[in-house]
């Protein structure tokens, strides 16, 4: 067993934090294990880059308010006990004044990377609630030895974090099937996550990618089982409620129409002129004209 020193940064360290305390760390082969004290005085906006695969769980209450944001504007909803963070990911957090107390687990391990990279896992989408009793009880596990270190304490902390991406892994992986009707339809809670998140981001790109992400799942998959299950593509989807959105926006006079535009995630007045007008046959001034006649 080779424990650190306590003055060595751990990964994926709170940089932004106004203080920060690791009470006991450990790393052996390529895992990283600390029990981390911060907490912030004032509120701070930053990017989280994992630069390992990482889980983290809550050893006391986290701050309700500090929170990741799911768009450039919109907060997710506040972080589970456990948290899954890909490595090489970016993300935006709000950080409001507040305490927190975490077990930290970070993977460097040859056969941990392994599992995380293997081809039948797909896409590895973070997780900020991981509802996975054995990674729970194993988290709890960890907490305890790290604090009260025994014989072997090396090799257990390998061997159940090991154990732990396993876990992890076979949830990513049966999350990609175990939903799938026999038409390969998208269940209910997927259909309205994205169709939540294409609300909230009309205004923004809507890659393929983030939406799976959102409901961690392939792009592929997204792509047919949203089909299957609307008998429309996700394209002519989005492209749809921006059209819709406009309508309503439209009804307001003192909305500018280059500014509907931007709002509906158009890059110009004229790209959106042109997308509305092959969709409802009439260009944004005559329609707006015209439904204010009807008022």
């Amino acid at each position: 067993m080779r424990e650190e020193a306590a003055a060595t940064i751990p990964l994926c360290a709170p940089h932004t934090a106004s203080h920060f305390h690791v009470e006991r760390q450990i790393h052996t082969n390529g895992i990283f294990a600390d029990i981390r004290h911060f907490g912030w005085t004032q509120s701070s906006r930053s990017v989280f880059r994992p630069d390992s695969y990482y889980l983290d769980f809550s050893i006391g209450p986290r701050c309700p308010a500090s929170r990741f944001f799911k768009s450039e504007r919109q907060l997710a909803d506040p972080p589970g006990d456990i948290v899954f963070l890909p490595k090489g990911g970016a993300f935006a957090t709000l950080s409001e004044p507040g305490e927190h107390s975490l077990l930290c687990l970070t993977f460097a391990n040859e056969r941990a990377m392994q599992l995380f990279e293997d081809d039948s896992v797909a896409h590895l989408s973070p997780c900020q609630d991981v509802q996975i009793g054995r990674v729970r009880q194993g988290l709890a596990r960890l907490v305890e030895e790290l604090r009260n270190p025994g014989f072997g304490q090396d090799i257990l902390l390998e061997s159940m974090a090991l154990m732990l991406v396993v876990e992890l892994c076979r949830h990513f992986r049966s999350a990609q099937y175990d939903d799938r009707s026999a038409h390969g339809q998208m269940p209910g809670w997927r259909l309205r996550r994205v169709k939540d998140r294409i609300e909230a981001d009309l205004a923004g790109s809507l890659s393929v990618a983030d939406l799976a992400a959102e409901i961690r799942t392939s792009p592929r998959h997204l792509i047919r089982t949203f089909k299957a299950t609307t008998g429309t593509t996700l394209t002519d989807y989005i492209a749809g409620r921006r059209i819709v959105r406009a309508q309503e926006q439209l009804a307001h006079e003192d909305l500018m129409i280059k500014m509907i535009a931007g709002n509906c995630g158009f890059q110009s007045a004229a790209a959106f002129s042109a997308a509305f007008r092959k969709a409802t046959g009439m260009t944004p001034r005559e329609y707006r004209e015209a439904r204010i006649g009807m008022g």
